[in-house]
This record gives C-alpha cells, sequence and structure tokens, in this order.
C-alpha cells in the first residue's frame, strides 16, 4: 500500500511540476488509451463473431450473382466496416490533440518565465525554473503521449484494413469460389 502512494505522490508532483496543462495532457491520454485496449477487446472478441454472422448470412443465400445481392454483400461489408471503425477517428483526433496540448504548455511555461523576468529580473532563478518546468514537462509529455498513441493507431488501423478486406474477400458472388472458401479445393 506504501508503494501505490509513493507511486501517486511522485505522478502527482510531476503533474504539479508541469501545471494545469499536464493534467489536461494526461486526462487525454487516458481518454484514448481507454479507446485503444476498447478497440483491441472489440476486435479480439466481437469482430469474429460479427464476420461468422455476415458470412452465414451471406453463404445461407441461394442467389449470389445479381444486383440485388451484389447490393446486399456491399450492405454486409459496409457493416462490418462501420462497426470495426467506430471509435478509430476519436482515437486519431485525440493522438493529435496530445503534442498540441505540449506545446500550449510550452507557451503557457514561457509566459510565466517573462512574468519572473518582468517581476524580479535575471535574478530569481528559483522562480525561473518552475516556469522552465512548465514549459518543457507538457512538450515531453505530449510528444510522448503522441508518438505512442500513434503507434497503436497505426496498429489498429492496419487491422481494421486487413479484417474489411477480408471479409469483402470472403463473401464472394460466384458459388464455385464459396466451395472453394469453403473446403480449400480449386475452382472445378
Amino acid at each position: 500500500m506504501w508503494a501505490v502512494m509513493e507511486a501517486f505522490a511522485i505522478v502527482r508532483d510531476f503533474h504539479f511540476a508541469g501545471g494545469v496543462v499536464l493534467w489536461t495532457i494526461g486526462l487525454n491520454t487516458l481518454l484514448m488509451w481507454t479507446l485503444v485496449i476498447e478497440r483491441v477487446l472489440f476486435y479480439r472478441f466481437t469482430l469474429p463473431r460479427e464476420v461468422n454472422r455476415v458470412t452465414h448470412s451471406w453463404f445461407s443465400r441461394d442467389d449470389r450473382r445479381s444486383w440485388y445481392a451484389r447490393q446486399i454483400r456491399q450492405k454486409l461489408v459496409a457493416e462490418i466496416s462501420q462497426r470495426a471503425h467506430f471509435s478509430l477517428p476519436v482515437i486519431k483526433t485525440l493522438v493529435t490533440l496530445c503534442p498540441l496540448f505540449g506545446l500550449l504548455g510550452t507557451v503557457t511555461g514561457m509566459i510565466e518565465i517573462f512574468d519572473v523576468m518582468n517581476a524580479f529580473g535575471m535574478n530569481n532563478t528559483r522562480s525561473m525554473a518552475s516556469g522552465i518546468s512548465r514549459a518543457t514537462l507538457p512538450t515531453m509529455a505530449g510528444m510522448g503521449a503522441a508518438i505512442f498513441g500513434l503507434m497503436a493507431y497505426r496498429a489498429l488501423l492496419r487491422y481494421y484494413e486487413i479484417q474489411v478486406q477480408g471479409v469483402a474477400d470472403q463473401l464472394s458472388l460466384s458459388t464455385r469460389a464459396a466451395t472453394r472458401s469453403t473446403t480449400g479445393g480449386t475452382p472445378a
């Protein structure tokens, strides 16, 4: 219990040294990683069931070649695509906001340094150091959160693209391809 309290105190001190903007970056990062974890869990557990449902619905149809059948196929692929893409734009926006909040922290820290210089001149180095930490810590935190968030976003986006293309390929229009995909054989 003591170790948890100590860790919390370290994080609290870090956030107070970085100012209010660092709290904003922390909340933004927490929301971003919550959505990333939600997408990973969705892709791992829910998406395979959705793909199986759509595939079963498609292959239970007798007609897979008409215009109407192609429209139904497009609808099924679009449903999977929409469900799989659900929170990716929000994650991308949160990743984009991280370095912008870091820049905001830099500007507010520099304003604090200039206020100290205006009030006390160049002699009060302790107050200037506080402004410097408020300028550099949010920048570092914003860039770090953005780098790791961007890597997670790109991995999720790539997985999404592969899965949607796989569903589109799996829902073939001909019965011969359906036989080949379900039996693993070659076309006659």
